[in-house]
């Protein structure tokens, strides 16, 4: 399992407007769970520790499920394999399991889904998707930020392919002329 490290912590604003670590409680009423992967695409599904460290469980294809048996304090996190954006159950980024379902004998589904996006991050993932290659946002006329951001979208959908020399081709190096 993929861990990450302690900079990705995650907090979260309880009911007393304080800022609160977002991590495993106790493991006592059970949740028996189905992940539904209701998006186009690959998700990493996350689940977070007692110290709050996100941990890597599962990758769901399209379409695809995975049944997990959990506890009502654990938190659970959604991403796009490729471009890490957040996916969401129920609008929310951090799905817990609700505490009407802990102890239920039966499995309950939980559909993973794409958050409410801003019109630039859509125009910029349709972009990303069409474009063939980094180098290419250059000819657009973009501001630099933008072009920046689909820069690192295209890359991640499209990623530099390597240099392969034909077979008896030279290599040519460069080599200094300078003295020491």
């Amino acid at each position: 399992m993929i861990e990450s490290d302690e900079s990705d912590l995650e907090y979260e604003v309880d009911e007393k407007g304080q800022n609160v670590l977002v991590k495993s409680m106790e493991s006592s009423q059970r949740a028996y769970i189905r992940f539904t992967n209701r998006t186009s695409r690959p998700v990493d599904v996350w689940w977070r520790d007692f110290r709050g460290v996100k941990i890597h469980y599962v990758r769901i294809d399209s379409g695809d499920h995975y049944d997990v048996n959990s506890f009502i304090t654990h938190p659970w996190e959604f991403t796009d394999v490729a471009t890490k954006e957040r996916y969401v159950i129920n609008n929310n980024p951090i799905y817990r399991p609700p505490r009407n379902i802990g102890g239920m004998t039966f499995r309950t589904n939980w559909n993973i889904t794409i958050g409410v996006r801003s019109l630039k991050m859509t125009a910029l993932l349709v972009l990303a998707i069409h474009l063939q290659d980094s180098d290419a946002v250059n000819v657009l006329g973009l501001p630099r930020t933008l072009a920046r951001e689909l820069q690192c979208l295209t890359a991640m959908f499209h990623p530099p392919r390597p240099i392969v020399q034909p077979e008896g081709s030279p290599v040519h190096h460069r080599t200094s002329s300078r003295r020491d």
